[in-house]
């Protein structure tokens, strides 16, 4: 018969060995406990509480053993400018921004997905098992528009700008393309948010805990109630003709510093400090002027484009002015471009007074960021719309099969209706147009073609060029 602890005293022996496994089992535990803290801790960001980008990658990476069938997406959110808010509010408040909009978009975060912080300004969330690439966009529209509310901090209220965009797996390249394109974006981001020369003495500062920045708010309120913005032109080519056919607008403002305020800052702080309808009447103003002096050497130059947040859509004010300026200028156009926000507003409140503005004589209604998460199709359905332009981040991805899906059907929707033109922002090379020719785009704009002037600039260019592309290729970007 065999002995055991049921048939034989206890003895001292047994409680060593007892206790020693114990003690090997606790430890065990203790050790196996500490490596998973530490493999969490190692794959979560200390700022936003997301995922790390090596935790990203390494998740996108074990997706590839699973069916080509389970449809995946990836939505990245982008944290417009935040070198910018870092310079005018300092580090602190910028990495406040980034805290909120990592929580915000976490709270409408799904069971299937996760969120990582993919690089310093950027969150990408990861999606699986898809069974509608409509109810990701609109997730992530829902998500983009929680982001982008105004932070309150200690400074006051910031505005916040978020861009997104989203790659889907297919069962062609299975998870290959949305491996290359989360390195496109991390690249790409990257070298974006590295600090400009002008900047640079500011950036410092803010690392260092200095005050040496301004606040943003104070800056733009004077330079609206003084007048002091400027405007720069950016010239919209036809790829076939090689002729400039109208002028888009860049708001440009400035600190005590001389550093830029970026334009996406100044709309949105603009809208936030109720002053959006007489900074847009500024730049009315502003172009008229301008747009007479260029017409004595370019008659045929008559379009002038001039972006607008909603706020000026239900002012009286706005549109007694532009009625009074198609009278007092009836050779020129204006082009009102709606922003995402705009969208939202015109579709929601102020049906009527769109339609007033569209009557007038040489007004034009058009879209800004086609090819985004936000609904521009339910826009070109539901609004008067006489042009679109392409987001610059769906130019850039023309190669990708989404991006080229998305400019096409824009084209066919145009064609369809012979309602509206199309302009392809951010052309920076020749294949990109090339590839306009090839699906029979012809508006383009972008670094390619010119750079964004003054008015002084625009007007000596139009002087010894004319309205011409020189006979030349296109130079690149620098």
């Amino acid at each position: 018969m065999e002995r055991s602890i049921w048939n034989r005293p206890f003895t001292s022996t047994d409680e060593t060995i007892l206790l020693t496994c114990g003690e090997v089992l606790t430890e065990s535990l203790r050790v196996n406990k500490e490596v998973t803290l530490l493999r969490t801790e190692s794959e979560t960001d200390a700022l936003t509480g997301a995922l790390t980008y090596r935790a990203f990658i390494g998740h996108l990476k074990s997706l590839q053993t699973e069916n080509v069938h389970n449809l995946v997406a990836v939505v990245y959110f982008g944290v417009e400018h935040l070198r910018t808010v870092n310079e005018h509010y300092g580090r602190k408040i910028g990495n406040a921004v980034l805290r909120s909009v990592g929580m915000r978009l976490s709270q409408l975060l799904p069971d299937n997905a996760t969120l990582s912080r993919v690089n310093g300004a950027e969150f990408a969330m990861l999606v699986t098992d898809v069974t509608s690439t409509s109810d990701v966009e609109e997730l992530a529209t829902r998500m983009r528009n929680l982001a982008v509310m105004p932070v309150h901090t200690e400074e006051g209220e910031v505005s916040v700008d978020v861009s997104s965009s989203i790659s889907f797996s297919n069962a062609t390249d299975g998870f290959a393309v949305l491996l290359a394109d989360a390195s496109a974006h991390i690249y790409e981001s990257e070298s974006s948010n590295l600090p400009a020369v002008d900047g640079t003495t500011a950036t410092l500062a803010a690392q260092n805990g200095s005050d040496d920045y301004v606040n943003v708010s104070d800056v733009l309120r004077h330079a609206i109630e003084d007048n002091t913005i400027s405007v720069l032109y950016q010239p919209i080519f036809d790829v076939n003709t090689k002729r400039i056919t109208s002028l888009d607008t860049i708001v440009r403002v400035h600190d005590a510093k001389g550093r830029t305020l970026a334009p996406y800052f100044v709309t949105a702080e603009a809208h936030r400090l109720n002053m959006s309808v007489q900074l847009t009447l500024d730049v009315l103003e502003t172009c008229v002027k301008d747009m007479t002096a260029f017409r004595q050497v370019a008659p045929e130059l008559d379009i002038v484009d001039i972006c607008m947040n909603g706020s000026e859509l239900g002012a009286s004010i706005f549109h007694e002015r532009l009625e009074q300026l198609t009278h007092e200028q009836p050779q020129l156009r204006f082009g009102l471009q709606l922003g995402s926000h705009a969208i939202h507003v015109a579709h929601d409140e102020v049906d009527d007074e769109v339609a007033d503005l569209v009557a007038l004589p040489n007004v034009k209604l058009g879209l800004t960021n086609v090819g985004t998460t936000y609904s521009e199709v339910a826009a070109f359905a539901h609004l008067p719309l006489d042009f679109a332009r392409f987001d610059k981040t769906v130019v850039r991805d023309f190669r990708t099969p989404r991006a080229k899906q998305i400019m096409q059907r824009t084209l066919d929707i145009s064609r369809d209706n012979n309602a509206f033109h199309v302009v392809f922002d951010g052309v920076e090379t020749l294949d990109q147009v090339e590839f306009i020719r090839s699906i029979g785009g012809t508006l383009a704009e972008g670094t390619l073609l010119s750079n964004a002037m003054n008015a002084n600039e625009f007007l000596m260019r139009l002087e010894t060029m004319g309205t011409s592309l020189p006979e030349a290729a296109p130079r690149q970007a620098e």
